[in-house]
């Protein structure tokens, strides 16, 4: 609601000379969004005296947004009688003073309440969602449900834009000599530091192609035909990264007993939970399906081997299995919620959602590849809200069961929707050798913190779905001598992971 106390802050912000104060347009538009807003929902119920006092505040307003002094404002404003009982008022705004903390204060009580705008766009669609539950007006239970399921995820995804749009202004601009950017430096530290990053679990991709490992706030995209690993590969980044020990960078934190540290998130769309707790269980352990189900009958317990791996660690998996098609990203921010409830903001070490194009959109499109790059979009925004890394696959074109060698993939293979390379920080493609099933193909071709335009060949053993080790490429003859191996022992066994 629009109260006196909060238009006279306003005017105080707007008029006062301190050169302290830096005003930028936003803070004018702001204001008039929120003045907006109200007027339209409660032009009703605000007093003639407060709306007189409004519309003198938006047309300052509008006139501050296009380049107006101060001086010529008020000039402007005497000029007229229709705020003639303000005059004294203006002039004591335009000569008062602010402490910092009344200014930190308005400019607080501003973004509040254009976040209340934000998050309630679709108030009157809840309202009437809200009446039909009280009233039991509704025509089934299923309309009902859909109705109300519709409603609360565009409060999610309202939230969503609203974190996405204030993050954006508080590091959208700054003055290198009069600005102190010391948020923007810690910004820099917490984005790119080492210790922030989550490992692949592959040396190569950690120390040759990224920057220490998948980075908070970015998109990666593996796209691959059928039977390139898509899949496998990102349950490998997984494995490996939630069961390699790591150095500890942080000397200062010293690990309790059972405490968790890294969350690995893992949706699938492709993979029901028994199917993916396998090609967890497998590669970690070297086993084929038959070795394992012997494991089982034989009376192994299972669970205990995957939690002393992990516990080694201090990491945990979640595994989540959904529908092809039936979640979308806000689901997936209902996920991620949960996950932050139960063990905290900062140990989700990242979401891996296998994959792509198997989400679904809340809003319909006319063409597929619009949907695909608005599911994207909206993963790589959910990153950015997040703070975390976001790692997905996606299906390649037609194209990719005819190539060769990791020189013939490039980012056109993307399939559906270039879109999906834009939206992308990191993009890596996939291709199966035609003859060898045992060789993989890779080429980063996207990549905004680190190299591109790198080739690699890859040993996989899908009986064991296990990426076995990694080599650049240099040329098509002759491999680079660099490759990742990254043996591991298990119960005294070294396994090559």
């Amino acid at each position: 609601m629009i109260t006196d106390s909060f238009l006279n802050s306003c005017f105080s912000l707007l008029l006062s000379k301190d050169t302290k104060l830096q005003k930028a347009t936003v803070l004018y538009r702001d204001i008039l969004e929120i003045l907006d807003v109200h007027e339209k929902r409660e032009t009703l119920s605000i007093p003639l005296n407060i709306q007189l006092k409004l519309t003198c505040l938006k047309t300052i307003c509008e006139m501050f947004n296009n380049n107006k002094s101060i001086d010529n404002v008020f000039d402007s404003i005497s000029f007229t009688s229709n705020f003639d009982q303000y005059q004294d008022f203006l002039t004591q705004k335009i000569n008062g003073k602010l402490t910092d903390v009344e200014i930190t204060d308005i400019i607080n009580q501003i973004r509040l309440r254009k976040k209340i705008n934000s998050l309630f766009k679709n108030y009157d669609e809840l309202s009437l969602v809200l009446e039909t539950i009280k009233d039991g007006t509704f025509d089934s239970i299923d309309d009902l449900i859909e109705d109300y399921e519709i409603t609360i995820k565009k409060l999610y995804s309202n939230m969503m834009e609203s974190n996405r749009s204030i993050a954006i202004e508080a590091s959208s601009s700054l003055d290198l000599i009069k600005d102190d950017y010391n948020h923007v430096v810690d910004m820099i530290v917490k984005k790119y530091e080492r210790k922030n990053t989550t490992s692949t679990g592959f040396q190569i991709f950690d120390d040759k192609i990224l920057m220490g490992g998948f980075e908070p706030s970015r998109l990666y995209i593996f796209g691959g035909g059928s039977g390139a690993g898509k899949s496998t590969i990102l349950n490998n980044f997984i494995i490996k990264s939630a069961t390699n020990p790591r150095m500890k960078v942080d000397d200062k934190h010293i690990s309790k007993p059972g405490e968790i540290e890294k969350v690995y998130v893992y949706i699938t769309l492709e993979n029901t939970i028994e199917e993916a707790l396998l090609r967890t269980y497998q590669p970690l352990f070297d086993r084929t399906i038959q070795q394992t189900l012997q494991e089982i009958s034989s009376g192994i317990d299972i669970k205990k081997k995957l939690m002393d791996e992990l516990e080694r660690n201090n990491s945990t998996i979640i595994m989540k299995y959904f529908p092809a098609m039936s979640v979308s990203y806000i689901d997936l921010m209902g996920v991620l919620d949960e996950v932050i409830e139960t063990y905290g903001k900062d140990k989700i070490a990242g979401l891996y959602v296998d994959y792509l194009d198997l989400l679904k959109t809340d809003s319909k499109y006319d063409l597929y590849r619009i949907e695909l790059g608005h599911i994207t979009l909206s993963l790589k925004t959910l990153a950015v809200q997040y703070n975390i890394p976001v790692i997905t696959a996606t299906q390649l074109g037609r194209s990719i069961y005819r190539v060769q060698s990791s020189s013939e993939l490039n980012v056109d293979q993307m399939g559906e929707s270039i879109k999906k390379v834009e939206h992308a920080d990191f993009v890596a493609l996939l291709a199966s050798d035609p003859i060898d099933e045992t060789i993989v193909y890779c080429k980063v071709g996207k990549n905004r913190s680190g190299k591109s335009k790198i080739n690699l060949n890859m040993k996989v053993d899908f009986s064991r779905f296990n990426f076995i080790n990694i080599s650049i490429v240099s040329n098509e003859k002759k491999p680079d001598v660099i490759s990742d191996v990254n043996p591991m022992s298990f119960n005294g066994m070294h396994v090559g992971l």
